[in-house]
C-alpha cells in the first residue's frame, strides 16, 4: 500500500506533463501555391528543368544532365493557389547572384517570357506542383527594420512552397509575397513595398538572428535583423 501511494504522485506529474493540451493557435488560411513550372520545357537552343526543390538547370537535350544553374519562384498576385497562366517568374543565378524577373503568360502548353531577352518556352514533361523547398528561413520571424520611415516592427512568414506572409505593424498592412534564397542571397516579389524586386544579403549574427541587408536600389535599401519566434503577430 505504501508502495502505491508513493507511485501515484509521479503518474499524476507524468500526466500533467504529457496530458496538458497547448493553447490553440490561430489557423493560417493559406493554401499552398501550386507553381506553374515544374518540369522540363524547351527554347529553339536548350531545355530548361524546373524542380520542385526551387531549383533548376538547362541542358542540351531533353534527358540532360541538367545543372544547378538557377533558382526560381512564381509570383502571380494575392491568394492564387492553382497554378497561374499568367504573372511574373523571378529566376536567380550566377556568383554573384543576378536576378531575372519575367513576365510570363502560357497557354496551350507554350510559355512566353518577357523582361530581359525574350524567350518562348514549350513544355516537355512535367506538370504544376506546388514546391517543397527546405532553408533556414522557413517559419516565423519578428523584423526590425533600421531606418524605415514607416515603422520598425514587421513579422514574417516564410513557407516551403515559396510564399511569405508580411504584417507591417504600424501600417496594419498584411499581404502575401513570394521569395527564393539562392546562398545568402534572399530574393523577394509581390505587394506594396515589394511590388519591384527585393534583393538582400543574409548574415547570421551570433546571437541568433540574422542581418538581412537589402543591395537593389528601389525601393531604398533597408536593413532588417530577423529574429526567430514560434509565433509571430499577426492580424
Amino acid at each position: 500500500m505504501r508502495q502505491t501511494l508513493f507511485l501515484l504522485p509521479a503518474a499524476l506529474v507524468l500526466c500533467l506533463a504529457v496530458c496538458k493540451e497547448e493553447p490553440d493557435l490561430p489557423p493560417d488560411p493559406h493554401v499552398p501555391l501550386v507553381n506553374t513550372f515544374i518540369g522540363v520545357w524547351k527554347t529553339d537552343t536548350q531545355y530548361w528543368q524546373f524542380k520542385t526543390d526551387g531549383t533548376g538547370g538547362r541542358a542540351v537535350t531533353q534527358a540532360g544532365p541538367f545543372s544547378n544553374d538557377f533558382s526560381f519562384f512564381v509570383y502571380a498576385g494575392q491568394d492564387v493557389q492553382t497554378a497561374p497562366s499568367q504573372g511574373s517568374l523571378v529566376i536567380l543565378e550566377g556568383s554573384p547572384v543576378v536576378v531575372t524577373r519575367y513576365e510570363f503568360s502560357i497557354a496551350n502548353n507554350q510559355a512566353t517570357l518577357t523582361g530581359g531577352s525574350p524567350v518562348t518556352l514549350e513544355r516537355v514533361n512535367g506538370s504544376p506542383q506546388t514546391l517543397s523547398l527546405t532553408n533556414s528561413l522557413i517559419g516565423e520571424w519578428s523584423a526590425d527594420w533600421t531606418g524605415s520611415e514607416h515603422g520598425l516592427t514587421w513579422s514574417l512568414k516564410y513557407r516551403a512552397d515559396g510564399t511569405l506572409k508580411v504584417f507591417h505593424h504600424l501600417a496594419g498592412h498584411q499581404f502575401e509575397n513570394a521569395y527564393a534564397l539562392r546562398g545568402n542571397t534572399l530574393v523577394i516579389l509581390g505587394e506594396k513595398r515589394f511590388a519591384n524586386v527585393v534583393i538582400a544579403e543574409l548574415n547570421q549574427q551570433g546571437n541568433g538572428a540574422w542581418q538581412v541587408t537589402e543591395t537593389q536600389s528601389n525601393p531604398t535599401p533597408a536593413d532588417w535583423t530577423y529574429t526567430k519566434v514560434a509565433v509571430a503577430e499577426w492580424l
